[in-house]
């Protein structure tokens, strides 16, 4: 059975922007830096949004609304009544899970497709829920870097042409493709947490770093 409680390990449970990685914070802002330069309300989502301190980061420099989904109930609970934000909703749901067609200007997917079993039918519903010229931005580790070795939480770690081909296949065009680290050694370890990631806010070339992003428009 798959923990979904906000301890699991699996999530962030601080909402104080210093104790989250420099590599999570990095994402989050390059959404934010992006869509910001739109001249209309904005309607975006944010899936899985963990307690939910990126939506807010969003919110606070977006125009417009954001749905924020995440499958622990807890963290969504935690988020509801620590997070004050009249533009963010969020929301608890288990995928699979419906998304309303040609709805969203933007969605995030960070960290979270690796968590999910079926992740072709999860690329094609937040694909499918994108307004054309929609962005969606997605993350997940890169197998090349970090392979998948059996980690308790994920199902699989992709390389950079299967999440290319995906978006591809559902009709979205690349706009960007870069990665991310938050694998620090420290003494010879590898240290993944806080304190060892938080400087970590920087794009690097697509192979270099252990976690994949990519920006892509809907067609």
């Amino acid at each position: 059975m798959k923990d979904y409680s906000l301890k699991s390990g699996e999530r962030y449970t601080s909402l104080d922007l210093n104790l989250i990685g420099g590599d999570h914070l990095w994402r989050y802002q390059y959404v934010a830096t992006r869509m910001a330069s739109q001249d209309r309300c904005l309607f975006g989502a944010d899936i899985f949004c963990g307690a939910g301190y990126g939506a807010m980061l969003m919110a606070q420099q977006l125009n417009g609304t954001i749905l924020a989904i995440d499958g622990s109930a807890e963290a969504i609970d935690t988020a509801n009544q620590k997070l004050q934000a009249p533009n963010v909703i969020f929301a608890a749901k288990l995928f699979p899970f419906e998304l309303p067609e040609a709805t969203f200007d933007f969605i995030a997917s960070l960290e979270s497709m690796e968590h999910v079993k079926d992740f072709e039918t999860f690329f094609w519903t937040l694909a499918k829920a994108l307004k054309p010229g929609g962005r969606l931005f997605i993350s997940a580790p890169n197998e090349n870097v970090m392979p998948y070795q059996g980690y308790i939480w994920h199902y699989k770690h992709f390389r950079p042409d299967e999440v290319s081909a995906l978006a591809e296949q559902y009709g979205l065009s690349e706009i960007a493709a870069v990665s991310t680290t938050c694998q620090v050694y420290d003494n010879g370890m590898s240290r993944f947490y806080y304190p060892y990631q938080l400087d970590n806010n920087r794009a690097l070339d697509l192979d270099a770093g252990d976690t994949l992003f990519f920006e892509f428009e809907k067609k």
